[in-house]
């Protein structure tokens, strides 16, 4: 029979084999193996429910603080801008949102912060006695981020610092005192920066200013020798007026000193012995006839007396401080609750499965 069902007919067509194997699926099979050995699936479901509750009640739930920063506005740098300090330090809004981003992301910051509180960090539970104390304060750095803003899509710009607490207040209060650490350490380190500047350009003036002193009481002292000098050779040869006080001969030509005439070498002579006398009233004395010297003796006075009210710098402005959440970020109930049934499903099917497959072949239905 089955070798006429494979012959081909008349009309050249071979019919077709309609035998079925006997190791295919058969949908409907499943569906009733299922609906019998449902109560697998629905004590998986049930099991995998149970223990995602159980996890949720054991767990600790976790929090997010967040706080942010944004740039100031030129007049909370109006202090460290002063005119004294022009060519010697400046500080524009760009920068010091800088400066103040580099304090929050910066390790040494952190790490500074973690040590200066440590004990109340041991007491919350930051602090894994099993572990070394850098690697627990890895584990406080990858709790505490900082992101910066996205300038094309928000609005304004600004840098969020967030922490993870199982203590909301405890970590809404821990985040707000590192913001106002890192602030305070990059301000600090303005301060620094602009003394160390400052310090710097006086030690520069006050070089320039001797050296100018310096060249002048040597050029002083060598016109009186000069005076006195010349000043003897007239009297010698009796050149009491100038030579070309009665004469224009002379043209660009400089003659010798003595030439000069006593009479005028004694005078100038006086007057350079009688500068310090005549000059003793003024501020600066004998320095007034020293070139570009009382500018440079005015701004060592200026930038020694500089007084800078870092009170009122600000290098960024905290515009969000950091409060308690009113919902964890961990664990996603809904997520774990979702996780489970899916699972519990996944392997109730799997076991309706295998245990009617396992009772059909105690019966011997290989069907």
């Amino acid at each position: 029979m089955t070798q006429m069902v494979n012959q081909p007919n008349q009309s050249g067509v071979a019919p077709v084999d309609a035998t079925f194997r006997d190791d295919e699926i058969n949908l409907f099979d499943l569906v009733k193996d299922l609906q019998q050995e449902k109560v697998w699936i629905f004590a998986s479901v049930m099991g995998l429910l149970l223990l995602a509750f159980a996890y949720l009640f054991v767990s600790t739930p976790v929090y997010l603080l967040e706080s942010q920063i944004k740039p100031v506005t030129e007049k909370h740098l109006v202090e460290v801008n002063q005119p004294q300090l022009e060519g010697i330090f400046k500080l524009d809004v760009e920068g010091a949102f800088a400066s103040a981003k580099y304090g929050v992301f910066s390790n040494e910051n952190r790490k500074q912060f973690y040590l200066e509180h440590l004990d109340a960090l041991k007491e919350k539970g930051f602090y894994d006695t099993l572990l070394t104390q850098e690697q627990n304060f890895s584990e406080f750095n990858e709790r505490l981020s900082a992101s910066v803003s996205n300038d094309k899509k928000d609005v304004e710009i600004f840098t969020a610092v967030s922490l993870e607490s199982e203590d909301p207040e405890f970590g809404a209060a821990l985040l707000n005192e590192f913001v106002s650490f890192a602030l305070k350490q990059r301000l600090a380190d303005v301060k620094d920066t602009i003394s160390s500047k400052i310090e710097a350009r006086i030690k520069q003036l006050e070089f320039d200013a001797s050296l100018k002193r310096e060249k002048y009481y040597t050029d002083k002292t060598r016109r009186q020798l000069q005076l006195s000098e010349a000043l003897g050779i007239a009297k010698d040869v009796g050149q009491e007026k100038p030579l070309y006080a009665d004469s224009d001969i002379l043209g660009s030509f400089a003659p010798p000193l003595y030439m000069y005439g006593s009479k005028v070498l004694a005078a100038e002579e006086r007057a350079l012995s009688g500068r310090s006398k005549k000059v003793q009233s003024y501020p600066l004395g004998e320095d007034h006839f020293i070139e570009g010297l009382p500018e440079i003796l005015f701004e060592i006075k200026e930038l020694k007396s500089l007084n800078i009210d870092y009170s009122s710098v600000q290098l960024a402005l905290v515009d969000k401080t950091a409060l308690v959440p009113n919902k964890p970020i961990k664990p996603k109930k809904v997520l774990i609750l979702a996780l489970a049934m899916v699972a519990g499903l996944f392997v109730g099917l799997m076991i309706a499965l295998v245990v009617a497959a396992y009772k059909r072949y105690q019966t011997g239905d290989t069907k």
